[in-house]
């Protein structure tokens, strides 16, 4: 029997509420979960990774420390809401939560005599409107249609601290609202959204052996998805999850106001000079789209990465809708002078050929030494580009920054086949806009990557770093590579010539 202590401590704490009055504490990955302060939790899982006793602990702490509480648990289908309804009827009759039941459950609800109310619902917009609700419980998200999504959200906007729990395993288009949120929480975690990956190697329960011997005999699409819960969906994807995960790091970004006070790492006891160098890409916005800018540089990593080829990094990048062009010339050329960009590649078609003449003419008079390279932008210079980004990413080359609008596109990028065995890659208008892509794939165009660091860079040892999920150490505050020209080259790329590709 437990102590009023205790019972106090489970009901101000859900880990403790799970241990004490559930009957068995939670795992750690479950655990990491239930800390989190994040409104939307959305989880990614594999099959028995835990996820239902995740939801059932979840469900019944809310109810029994918050009296009158009311939450919703909506499923894919109705076997999965009742079987899910049924796990938390179980704990409820545990000997410790028994007495708080008030009547035996249905196959829909729970009710508590403190007046909570546990309700376990198929997807449906009937099932879920007019509720008022402090916990919301998505499962199998990936299979909910988006406008039950729309009509389920609402439930939670009028209820003081109410939180979404959203899981799946790894199901729906990249535009689905699931894949949405999980990506958002991945790429950007804050105190309003959190993701996790649980595959079902995660559970302490999971036989490896056997999980094993099903790897050998399933297709690795269908164990991927299912085990591994990998996105597997990348049929017409230009560039796999894997290939953009592996490549973001935390952190931070320096305006080109900030880096103009800043100088190389190696010389920074001795004097403090700019002499940073970088190369830009800008895409001109028409209508809806926006004006986009986007630098690239080899990274100084202060030594943390010895011996490797020159990784390159995304030192800054900004975009803004609705700019006049004079306005974002005069932007382009602020930050190429904080960061003495040597060469700028500026798409001419479209609406771009008047004001990349501007950007040269205002480059000129500032007296900048840059080179604004005026490129089309057709089918070829598009395989070319953006596989030369698929081929940095894929040889740990390239760093990218966790901005979501630009992880956003990237995984938005899709390629259809051509006759005469071309591709067209764009993103298209459905996952929303490809301005930040563009810019990228520009800058990327004007980089040479093939050189090394070895004796370049000392090493500075303590310098406070993170590191991207495929191994590259990226300085917390990462600087660019100084006085490297060679880093660097001026594209081609003039229209319907053959060296339009480059």
């Amino acid at each position: 029997m437990a102590s009023p202590r205790e019972l106090l401590a489970a009901l101000r704490d859900p880990l403790k509420f799970a241990e004490v009055l559930c009957g068995a504490a939670l795992w750690p990955h479950q655990a990491e979960v239930v800390r989190s302060n994040a409104r939307y939790r959305i989880l990614c899982a594999g099959r028995q990774a835990g996820k239902s006793r995740l939801f059932a602990v979840l469900a019944l702490h809310k109810a029994f420390s918050r009296p009158g509480s009311v939450i919703l648990i909506i499923s894919a289908g109705e076997t999965a809401a009742q079987r899910l309804l049924a796990e938390i009827a179980a704990l409820v009759s545990a000997p410790m939560l028994a007495p708080s039941k008030a009547g035996e459950p249905t196959k829909s609800e729970i009710f508590l005599t403190n007046g909570s109310h546990i309700i376990s619902v198929p997807a449906s917009q009937k099932q879920v409107r007019g509720w008022a609700i402090d916990l919301l419980v998505l499962d199998e998200a990936g299979w909910i249609d988006p406008s039950i999504w729309r009509a389920a959200e609402p439930v939670i906007i009028a209820r003081p601290g109410s939180e979404i729990i959203i899981c799946s395993s790894p199901w729906g288009s990249a535009d689905h609202f699931f894949r949405q949120l999980w990506q958002r929480g991945t790429d950007s975690p804050d105190a309003m959204y959190q993701s996790w990956h649980w595959p079902s190697s995660i559970s302490p329960l999971v036989d490896r052996n056997l999980l094993e011997e099903i790897r050998k005999r399933e297709t690795d699409d269908y164990f991927r998805r299912e085990y591994l819960a990998e996105w597997t969906d990348e049929t017409g994807s230009f560039l796999t999850e894997a290939e953009i995960t592996a490549a973001v790091a935390d952190y931070q970004m320096l305006s080109p106001d900030q880096i103009g006070g800043m100088s190389p790492w190696d010389r920074e006891s001795e004097r403090r000079e700019r002499l940073f160098t970088c190369a830009g890409g800008v895409d001109w916005a028409f209508s809806v789209d926006a004006q986009a800018l986007v630098l690239v540089s080899a990274l100084d990593d202060g030594g943390l990465n010895p011996g490797s080829e020159h990784r390159y990094y995304l030192p800054w990048m900004q975009y803004a809708y609705r700019t006049p062009y004079a306005q974002w010339v005069a932007t382009v050329t602020a930050a190429a002078r904080g960061y003495g960009m040597r060469v700028i590649a500026s798409e001419t078609n479209g609406v771009g050929a008047f004001p990349t003449e501007s950007l040269a003419d205002e480059m000129s008079r500032a007296g900048l030494g840059c080179h604004v390279a005026a490129v089309w932008t057709d089918t070829r210079r598009k395989q070319s580009g953006f596989g030369k980004i698929k081929m940095m990413l894929q040889r740990d080359l390239l760093v990218l920054p966790r901005e979501p609008e630009l992880l956003k596109q990237l995984r938005g990028l899709e390629f259809e086949q051509l006759g005469g065995g071309s591709y067209k890659i764009s993103v298209p208008e459905r996952a929303g806009h490809d301005d930040l892509a563009m810019a990228l794939m520009q800058a990327i165009s004007c980089i040479r990557p093939s050189l090394r660091y070895e004796d370049e860079v000392p090493a500075r040892p303590g310098l406070p770093h993170s590191a991207t999920p495929g191994g590259t150490l990226v300085p917390a505050q990462p600087r660019p590579v100084a006085w490297h020209a060679m880093s660097y080259q001026v594209p081609a790329g003039k229209e319907r010539e053959p060296a339009s590709a480059w």
